[in-house]
């Protein structure tokens, strides 16, 4: 009667794969012996004893020296200020693709750079900058500017490199 039936040839590794578990599962609980009966009321461990003296000063808070924000230190008006020449000459997108790159680079990096290699500056959202810039503390050496413009935001990110400030991502949002 089985030879009547078509079987595939992943049909039958299929089903020796699920009997081949089967056979398994029911060892192990045949072989694995009785389950430890459940219990309702949970034992808390027994804490072992404080070697501190309560009555010492607390020795579990570390007083580190912050690190030093980039909006305080004082190369922070110089990333506002490089994020606002990108900005200024990125929206100037009335002129060739390699005019408008050409304006970008000494602001980028050359990563940047890179990813803006034939971008038409027609794409360009926005045509005016309408405030002022602030800047964002991420660490260090990366903080983010926005420029608030024409189109919405102009979230500029802008890494240390070389004691100075680069461009390095551009991202803008609509408000």
């Amino acid at each position: 009667m089985l030879s009547r039936i078509p079987l595939r040839p992943r049909t039958v590794v299929a089903l020796g794969l699920a009997g081949a578990v089967a056979v398994i599962v029911i060892l192990g609980k045949l072989l694995g012996g009785p389950t430890p009966p459940v219990t309702s009321s949970v034992q808390p461990p027994i804490a072992a004893p404080s070697a501190v003296d309560p009555h010492e000063g607390d020795d579990g808070l570390v007083q580190l020296d912050p690190t030093p924000s980039p909006m305080r230190a004082s190369n922070g008006p110089q990333a506002i200020s490089v994020a606002t020449k990108f900005a200024e000459q990125w929206i100037k997108h009335d002129r060739s693709g390699t005019d408008w790159l050409d304006s970008l680079r000494p602001h980028s990096t050359d990563a940047l750079v890179a990813e803006l290699n034939g971008v038409d500056p027609a794409g360009v959202p926005a045509d005016r900058i309408t405030g002022a810039a602030r800047m964002e503390a991420l660490a260090t050496s990366f903080v983010e500017v926005v420029i608030p413009i024409d189109a919405g935001l102009l979230r500029l990110r802008l890494v240390a490199s070389d004691g100075r400030w680069l461009v390095d991502g551009i991202d803008w949002e609509r408000v």
